[in-house]
């Protein structure tokens, strides 16, 4: 029997406990800036698999787990990847089944992060425990990296493993995650954040003609902000040598400027949403919505603000080439699993292997199994694909790191 027919025996054999993890990870809240708890469950999981396992702590409640394989050869060396952060759980009169429930009905677990992404998180995990149950030996080094912040930049994750060398000497980068299972991620949108204040005087509704409303400034600067998103949402890139059409996307996601019922409001404050492809750059990103914030200012005397990119939130572009050999053992690995290979694409979304590619200028890809419901209520995975994922991680493995 190969190595792949006995890993794919031993995983079938242990579908319960497969499961039994990706319900633990689900009812362990790990909404961003809060994955204390969520690192210590994954570090005992690694620790359990004789991974040398090191956990880094940015800041508190900030923790990321880097736990690390040595293979017999040490080549290929491969970081493989999955965030455990979460969106916020949402309103709970809106879930069938609570956020944190892990609950399994109609043949799927639900609750928060069953998609986005502890799929990625558990199947990594436990493709790698089949391979190390069987005694199979590996020729090539992991790194796995189970990380924080995903969802609001990576400045206390991913961002910050790369910024301090953990991806030193690695030849590739691979991401687990949630998907269709039809593509290969090999490119994503570069994202960034504007936090624009509108300023005004503040003034009792009484006596409006003593104040300057803020709000009414900052809803004639989104009006223009909108034509430009309209223009902006419309721009598309053709990624070479893939079916794919990257767009470039534009949301205005935050407005408030209220001060009380009775007072005219001397502050709104505006968050922008902005997602660039190859075609752009973020100074391009930039300079377009100062452009707009400009012109109000020279149209209206009594218009003041501030336009600033969050530091903290972003992402960079990320680009890799179709025909790596982490593309290919992808695709072979699926083929087996789903019965066709799934083509090469690049998306509208943003993700932290641009932290990766930026840096090293390496070949990256990412693939998953289970469905497209996230960041929002209802959030579930088929329990037939976190099988089917891990199935095709085990491959993965396999084939791009080597066995003896």
């Amino acid at each position: 029997m190969s190595y792949d027919d006995e890993v794919l025996k031993y995983i079938d054999s242990h579908k319960s406990e497969i499961i039994v993890l990706m319900q633990s990870l689900i009812q362990t809240e790990s909404v961003t800036g809060n994955e204390s708890r969520i690192g210590a469950l994954m570090a005992e999981e690694c620790r359990k698999d004789g991974l040398d396992v090191e956990l880094v702590e940015p800041a508190k409640n900030r923790t990321n787990v880097v736990a690390r394989y040595k293979g017999t050869t040490g080549n290929p060396k491969v970081v493989m990847y999955s965030h455990y952060d979460t969106v916020a759980l949402g309103d709970p009169t809106t879930w069938t089944h609570p956020a944190l429930s892990g609950e399994i009905a109609d043949g799927q677990i639900w609750g928060r992060g069953a998609n986005d992404d502890k799929v990625g998180t558990c199947c990594l995990t436990m493709a790698f425990r089949a391979i190390r149950e069987l005694g199979i030996k590996l020729k090539g080094d992991i790194l796995f990296t189970h990380v924080a912040d995903e969802e609001k930049g990576g400045k206390f994750g991913f961002k910050y493993l790369m910024d301090n060398g953990f991806g030193e000497g690695y030849d590739y980068f691979f991401s687990a995650h949630g998907g269709s299972g039809q593509t290969v991620g090999i490119a994503a949108n570069g994202c960034r954040r504007y936090n624009i204040i509108v300023y005004g005087r503040a003034a009792h509704t009484a006596r409006v003609e003593d104040g300057v409303n803020a709000v009414v400034k900052a809803a004639e600067l989104i009006r223009r902000l909108q034509v430009l998103a309209y223009e902006v949402n419309k721009r598309e890139y053709p990624l070479p040598d893939t079916d794919t059409i990257m767009k470039s996307r534009f949301s205005i996601n935050k407005c408030v400027g209220y001060v009380s019922p009775n007072t005219v409001p001397d502050r709104c404050e505006l968050i922008i949403d902005r997602r660039f492809t190859p075609l752009e750059t973020w100074e391009q990103t930039e300079k377009e919505i100062k452009k707009v914030f400009d012109q109000c200012k020279a149209d209206d005397p009594e218009f003041c603000g501030e336009v600033s990119m969050d530091s903290n939130d972003w992402y960079e572009l990320s680009v890799a080439p179709t025909d790596s050999s982490i593309v290919k053992s992808i695709q072979d690995a699926a083929e087996k699993i789903v019965g066709f290979k799934p083509k090469p694409a690049g998306g509208s979304h943003s993700s932290d292997h641009g932290f990766w590619s930026s840096k090293y200028h390496k070949p990256f890809a990412g693939y998953g199994i289970s469905g497209s419901i996230s960041h929002a209520s209802n959030e579930r995975t088929k329990v037939e694909d976190v099988i089917k994922t891990t199935k095709v991680y085990a491959l993965l493995m396999l084939d791009l790191l080597g066995t003896n």
